[in-house]
């Protein structure tokens, strides 16, 4: 089993694909230096913040912790659909359910 005693390097790595350390500190309503302390890893990061990091850059928690199984269980097809599918809007979204459903059910 691996040690993942260390986050920080994941921390910073899924922000900085993102944002910058003062938009993210904006968003999250906390200082630059506190997300710069997190990410050297001079602070253990609370629960809180990898919670509200992982919605921020709609990423899983799994994958900051460092437990990420979806990249080796998801094809890059399907990787592909998902980066479209998370690009929409959240009423977009929805209409690309309903269109889904609708192609499910003329496949039947």
């Amino acid at each position: 089993m691996q040690n993942h005693l260390y986050l920080y390097p994941n921390i910073a790595n899924v922000r900085k694909g993102k944002m910058t350390q003062s938009e993210l500190a904006e968003q999250l309503g906390i200082t630059q230096q506190e997300i710069s302390r997190y990410e050297t890893g001079e602070v253990k990061a609370p629960i809180n913040y990898i919670i509200d990091l992982a919605n921020v850059c709609k990423v899983s928690v799994d994958l900051i912790l460092g437990h990420s199984v979806e990249t080796a269980v998801i094809s890059e097809p399907e990787q592909h659909i998902l980066s479209l599918y998370n690009a929409l809007t959240y009423e977009n979204k929805i209409k690309a359910e309903e269109r889904i459903l609708a192609l499910l059910d003329t496949q039947k």
